[in-house]
């Protein structure tokens, strides 16, 4: 009885002539274009955050990979950076000379999904000096570890969002390392705090 029923209800659902009427689609549409209008720009700061904490912990652990290298191997391992390609290569110099000689390794890394090497006028690093440069060890563009895990001078990699340049510090993220120990950090910015680096 009860099946009969529903197919009863069913076959009158499917003869149905009615639909909806214009005024309904045009609420229904305009009720979907407002909660677009607030969901997509949220979404694409969303998409744009994890874009830049994506390849800034890529660069972090490619920094890390490069320091246990060269202790593991007892050899130098060169970390230069090409601010305008946004690109870093990783060469394990196994003969100290600076070049890439046959039988060493190399691995070429790029960032991606609009992450640049970058900063903004007036951001400073994590000990309040004033940033010049993106990438920085001792004014160079280059940090070599060697066999005890030591780096060649402290120094730091700022990345930003190509969507923050020139507009927002508030994503920025900052990889430092420390000379004596070769120890590599990752930092997150905001400005609302104080300091602004944690």
């Amino acid at each position: 009885m009860l099946f009969k029923r529903r197919l009863k209800g069913l076959k009158r659902f499917l003869e149905s002539k009615k639909g909806f009427t214009l005024i309904e689609i045009i609420v229904t549409m305009a009720i979907i274009g407002i909660v677009s209008a607030i969901a997509i720009p949220n979404f694409s700061k969303w998409k744009e955050k994890h874009e830049i904490n994506g390849q800034a912990q890529k660069v972090y652990f490619d920094l890390m990979l490069a320091r246990t290298t060269a202790v593991k191997s007892n050899n130098n391992v060169r970390v230069t950076f090409n601010l305008v390609a946004n690109t870093y290569t990783i060469h394990e110099d196994s003969n100290d000379d600076g070049t890439v000689d046959a039988g060493e390794n190399l691995k070429n890394a790029v960032l991606e999904n609009n992450v640049q090497f970058a900063y903004n006028v007036g951001i400073t690093d994590t000990d309040n000096n004033a940033v010049t440069s993106a990438v920085s060890f001792g004014g160079a563009q280059v940090v070599v570890f060697d066999s005890r895990g030591q780096a060649s001078s402290s120094g730091s990699v700022l990345l930003l969002h190509l969507s923050d340049i020139g507009i927002s510090d508030d994503r920025a993220r900052l990889i430092s390392i420390l000379q004596a120990t070769g120890g590599v950090d990752y930092w997150t910015y905001s400005g609302t705090e104080t300091p602004p680096w944690k």
